[in-house]
């Protein structure tokens, strides 16, 4: 049977989320070697908004929001960009590439928590099995990294990057909740990037008027630009794709292949170590995420998730 191009578009998305939101781990450890995690993330935001809003002028795709899409997608960057990202890059600040990849991973049981509180799913079996092999992996990081809790800045970034992973599932739901007309995809989206990078910019200008450029290596800066072409736009833009077509549930799973990623190019690029404890614990939380998330979904489900005109 042949896929149609809107399958193609779908499995293309599916691709981009799990490649290179696995690679941003890594992109961000060296962003914040020598820039402010605020700026790491509002720049690349303000970097990815601008090249999608060219994109709209030059192909004519320009139009009005009125205020009811103008607040929802000021709530979605806030939660999925100010927040989740941000706290992500914060983190990273105080933690391997490949412990904040492995962590967010748990995005989709946050997911799978929140429909069970909306009761949006059903508790059973299944579920329960995924969450104990979940908490079972999570159980080993933090037994293989014990010593390190009493250390105050290890302590803040694992903080940041679990509140990170709330936000994040809290943001998706809203947006599959809230998305009954969102209209033109790559305007939510420009928006929700000019809007975020423009708070996180004011606020670290807040926070440290004294901005020290000469101290930001070409390096760092490199992977703030390849933050926002292949994390923001390329990697962001498939994941709100990829969620206008199927559950949520569904979308936040392909997460899991990040965290292959980032502690392979951790290891190999930034000589972050590799222990047999971490790899348990990745099967284990990975197996988890699958078993707890995975649900048949018919073809009359599929068809309630129209995909917006981009």
């Amino acid at each position: 049977m042949n896929m149609s191009l809107s399958n193609y578009k779908l499995i293309l998305a599916l691709f981009c989320i799990a490649l290179f939101w696995g690679t941003t781990f890594l992109a961000i450890r060296i962003g914040v070697e020598t820039i402010p995690p605020l700026l790491v993330t509002g720049f690349r935001n303000m970097l990815a908004g601008s090249v999608l809003l060219c994109y709209l002028a030059l192909n004519k795709k320009l139009e009005k929001m009125d205020w009811p899409r103008i607040k929802r997608n000021m709530i979605i960057a806030s939660m999925m960009i100010v927040l989740a990202n941000g706290l992500t890059t914060f983190s990273e600040k105080y933690i391997s590439s490949g412990l904040a990849a492995l962590i967010s991973t748990l995005s989709p049981l946050s997911v799978l928590s929140l429909n069970l509180v909306l009761k949006n799913e059903k508790p059973s079996l299944r579920i329960g099995t995924g969450f104990l092999l979940a908490m079972i992996g999570m159980y080993l990081i933090y037994q293989n990294n014990l010593t390190d809790l009493f250390n105050p800045e290890y302590r803040l970034g694992i903080t940041a990057i679990l509140f990170a992973v709330s936000m994040w599932a809290t943001g998706t739901i809203y947006s599959k909740r809230s998305s009954v007309h969102p209209g033109n995809i790559f305007i939510n989206l420009c928006f929700q990037m000019l809007f975020a990078g423009f708070v996180l910019l004011i606020t670290q200008l807040i926070i440290q008027p004294n901005l020290h450029f000469s101290a930001w290596s070409t390096r760092s800066m490199s992977a703030v630009v390849y933050l926002a072409l292949f994390g923001s736009v390329a990697g962001y833009v498939s994941y709100m794709y990829a969620l206008s077509k199927l559950p949520s549930t569904k979308v936040s799973i392909v997460t899991y292949i990040n965290v292959v990623v980032a502690l392979t190019l951790g290891w190999l690029i930034l000589d972050e170590k590799i222990t047999i404890k971490i790899i348990l614990a990745a099967t284990l939380i990975i197996t988890g995420v699958i078993i707890a998330s995975y649900r048949q979904t018919s073809a009359a489900s599929i068809q309630k998730n129209p995909v917006p005109d981009v």
